[in-house]
């Protein structure tokens, strides 16, 4: 981890990001509060809090989102990302989040992004996305570059180039 890095997370622990959307502002919130426990979020408790806070979600509120993701701490991006994938979440949502884990990988540079690259093919599958090509081209040139980067193994970095692949529309 080098110092920028370190000191940015600093400073947002301090002085947590104010977003002008009360909907991504609550998800936040949330999800700073409740990130120590994440693998305890259950139904009727945490995770029916997440569903609650996501399921009123508009394309607008979606888009501001992705316009203000670099305020988010990279970790809250997984946690969410992981979250993407129970299936109390996918009966809940009516919107197409494995489209959205797709958008969220391809802005998510810190930590580790195999990570999300383990998950891509089953958030993809599990809410049958329909992915744009420009988004499919950004997906294939993302997975090249972790491989580049060495972050990937050759395995990896084939296996999900074919997958993306067979999503071509």
């Amino acid at each position: 981890m080098n110092i920028h890095l370190l000191k940015k997370t600093f400073y947002k622990t301090l002085f947590p990001p104010k977003f002008g959307n009360e909907k991504i502002q609550n998800l936040y919130h949330f999800v700073s509060q409740n990130d120590s426990n994440t693998e305890h979020w259950e139904v009727g408790g945490l995770l029916s809090d997440f569903i609650c806070i996501i399921k009123d979600f508009e394309e607008t509120d979606i888009q501001y989102f992705f316009e203000r993701i670099s305020l988010w701490n990279s970790y809250y991006l997984v946690i969410i990302s992981d979250k993407f994938l129970e299936t109390h979440v996918r009966s809940s949502i009516k919107y197409d989040l494995g489209l959205i884990y797709a958008k969220i990988f391809l802005l998510y540079e810190d930590s580790d992004p195999y990570f999300m690259i383990d998950n891509l093919e089953i958030a993809i599958t599990m809410y049958q996305s329909k992915i744009d090509k420009a988004t499919l081209i950004d997906l294939m040139h993302k997975i090249e570059l972790l491989y580049y980067k060495k972050l990937i193994t050759k395995q990896q970095n084939d296996y999900h180039l074919t997958f993306i692949n067979s999503l071509n529309p």
